[in-house]
């Protein structure tokens, strides 16, 4: 399996501003039962590899001002999220996070944006022992980001429509001063 084989799976089962991102993955687990052992290792093995093309300051920033929170498994969900959207999507939101705003098409981000469904479909589609699969995908390495956290008016600034609609200073102080 190669890229854009991925993507043509991903696309063919629609994306999350057409039906729920667990809709969207029972399609992409119904397009990837009977594929051989080698295609569901390579299917997970590009998404991985994709989940750490996202894996960017940018997109790190953009979470937090999308869902108020960011944590290491929420930016994971986030980022196969944004996976689910498909491969024009992902490579414009990869230049310009701000341009994610066009498609986000949800009431409740916090709980409407989440691509974890995402992470388990070769698992769900396969019908042998998991670890079969799971022993032969490689995980790159995480990049690092190293960069102080920007005050709220360098976020607004750098990102001033996600801004616009999704920064939420009440959610933000709920959540990181509970008291």
């Amino acid at each position: 399996m190669n890229e854009d084989k991925f993507w043509s799976i991903i696309e063919k089962a629609g994306s999350p501003d057409q039906c729920s991102p667990e809709d969207q993955c029972s399609l992409i687990v119904k397009s990837l039962t009977g594929l051989s052992k080698q295609e569901l290792i390579d299917f997970e093995n590009i998404r991985l590899q994709l989940l750490n093309k996202a894996y960017t300051w940018s997109l790190l920033k953009s979470c937090f001002i999308v869902l108020s929170y960011v944590s290491d498994d929420v930016f994971e969900d986030f980022r196969n999220w944004i996976i689910l959207n498909g491969q024009e999507r992902f490579y414009n939101t990869l230049k310009a996070p701000d341009s994610m705003v066009q498609y986000i098409a949800v009431e409740d981000p916090v709980e409407e944006i989440s691509g974890e469904p995402l992470m388990m479909v070769c698992e769900e589609a396969w019908e042998g022992d998991i670890e079969e699969l799971e022993e032969e995908y490689i995980y790159p390495s995480i990049p690092d980001i190293v960069d102080d956290w920007p005050p709220k008016e360098d976020l607004q600034k750098e990102f001033p429509n996600l801004f616009d609609k999704f920064w939420n200073e009440e959610m933000i102080k709920k959540i990181h001063d509970p008291e």
